[in-house]
């Protein structure tokens, strides 16, 4: 059976002004519920962060690191600050950080975000300031994700298969609470990259790490053999059409030999956490990515192994933990043993199957 192309549109071609005006009416509310209600599972998981360190986050804020945040936060009590950039006519991120600041002030927690460029040197100026003043030392953890998601020139354009998913109107991510929400599974278009998408690609996601830990080290923020300086990764697969054959996997690859840098510089501690695929805002831009998630967390789901942003975020704290050793932290053996059987699943998916083949995992965003 021959498959439809469709144009993959920025948030599932959610209106820019029908998102603003949704936004603005319930933007707040939406974000300080769903707070809530996470907040109801959080446990604390013994990291024992000493009262005067900090965690500093990078990016992200509508997926992992925010799930990293409020369990820092809300089940390890510890200082939480961030660095994002998000439009706050446009994005859900701001109001993700507004219900932060307030929950945490109501608990009497140090929560603290800028709305900035991370990779700019005033930006750096500004936060590690503040933090010297108030911090001895401090964690690092980058998570920005803001790449092209295209190929590089010597593998040409391509088109892959991919869910057409409705994004959530407010929350901006991946709605599978309904099959409803599926609309097609089809082709999509992957361009060719340019210069500058490399370029803007490598500085946000392959060296973003090494100015901070510099301006952090000359603080003397960056504790020896304390500090944790830790980045979020993505082990894609090697075959992978669009993550492995363009800029998104060069930024990675350029990201852990900076981190490896930093480790032999700065005598810190670097971790390498690794997540499998999931249904944020950042994986639902990449061609393929909705079917990626769907079809791996289904498998997961069949073999009783799934796990959601809370639960990753959970076992993420492992790094902070008294005595913990190794430089990475695999959060994605589940998910990367699935693998074979998500390749053989793909290749033979037909429309007709849908959503039944996936009726786990709208049974568990339900």
């Amino acid at each position: 059976m021959s498959l439809e192309v469709f144009k993959k549109l920025p948030l599932g071609g959610l209106d820019r002004r029908a998102l603003a005006a949704s936004l603005s009416a319930h933007g707040r509310s939406t974000a300080a519920e769903l707070l809530d209600r996470q907040r109801a599972a959080v446990r604390p998981q013994g990291t024992r962060i000493a009262g005067d360190v900090a965690v500093l986050i990078l990016g992200g804020s509508n997926g992992i690191t925010r799930a990293l945040a409020i369990q820092l936060l809300f089940g390890e009590r510890a200082a939480v600050y961030g660095v994002h950039f998000d439009s706050e006519k446009l994005q859900i991120g701001c109001f993700h950080v507004q219900a932060l600041r307030e929950a945490a002030a109501q608990a009497r927690l140090v929560a603290e975000f800028w709305n900035e460029d991370a990779t700019k040197p005033s930006t750096i100026e500004a936060v590690v300031a503040a933090l010297r003043s108030r911090h001895r030392a401090v964690h690092l953890v980058n998570g920005i994700a803001a790449g092209a998601t295209k190929r590089y020139a010597q593998h040409g354009p391509a088109r892959v298969k991919d869910l057409d998913v409705a994004f959530h109107p407010v929350l901006q991510v991946p709605d599978f609470s309904s099959p409803r929400n599926l609309r097609r599974l089809g082709l999509v278009d992957v361009e060719v990259a340019t210069e500058a998408d490399v370029e803007r690609t490598n500085r946000f996601m392959g060296t973003s790490s090494l100015p901070w830990a510099e301006a952090l080290a000359a603080a003397g923020l960056l504790a020896r053999d304390e500090s944790i300086v830790a980045f979020c990764d993505y082990d894609y697969p090697p075959d992978d059409p669009v993550y492995a054959m363009g800029p998104l996997a060069g930024a990675k690859q350029l990201q852990r030999r900076t981190v490896s840098e930093i480790r032999a510089r700065f005598a810190a501690r670097t971790v390498r956490l690794c997540y499998p695929a999931m249904a944020t805002t950042a994986l639902g831009a990449i061609p393929g990515g909705l079917l990626m998630y769907a079809l791996t967390a289904q498998i997961l789901l069949e073999r009783g192994q799934y796990k959601d942003l809370p639960e990753l975020a959970a076992e993420s704290m492992s790094m902070f933990r008294p005595g913990a050793q190794g430089h990475e932290l695999r959060l994605d053996a589940a998910y990367q043993q699935c693998l074979p059987e998500f390749s053989a699943r793909s290749a033979a998916l037909e429309p007709g199957d849908l959503p039944a083949g996936l009726h786990l995992v709208f049974a568990a965003r339900s």
